[in-house]
């Protein structure tokens, strides 16, 4: 799915993969998160292997993109606060990159990530 727009010159169409890569990017450069936290797979699509991870999903809807992002947290971070950052970053990043609408951006904690280099 892509969303398109018209101008006098042409027609400008912007894809979910560059909508998913912009997310990808907000998401991790976002002080606390360690990593995407990708979401068990359907059964049925299990085996299919895909470029991107279903731990970002983009819903485009007319002129709108809901954006949902699974991650994991550094811990010592509070979850909220990582949480809202990157609500604020994705949202900021999508709009003005590609011009479209960003209706929501949901984020699941989806797992605590411990610092184990201190074991000895």
């Amino acid at each position: 799915m892509e969303r398109s727009e018209n101008f006098q010159t042409g027609t400008l169409k912007v894809s979910e993969n560059v909508i998913f890569t912009i997310a990808k990017n907000a998401t991790l450069e976002i002080k606390g998160v360690d990593s995407l936290a990708p979401v068990a797979p359907i059964l049925k699509n299990a085996f299919i292997k895909s470029e991107k991870n279903n731990a970002i999903k983009i819903r485009l809807t007319g002129d709108v993109v809901e954006i949902s992002i699974s991650i994991n947290v550094k811990m010592g971070n509070k979850v909220t606060v990582v949480a809202e950052e990157i609500q604020n970053n994705v949202k900021s990043s999508v709009q003005t990159m590609t011009g479209v609408a960003v209706a929501r951006v949901n984020v699941t904690i989806a797992g605590i990530v411990f610092d184990n280099t201190n074991n000895n």
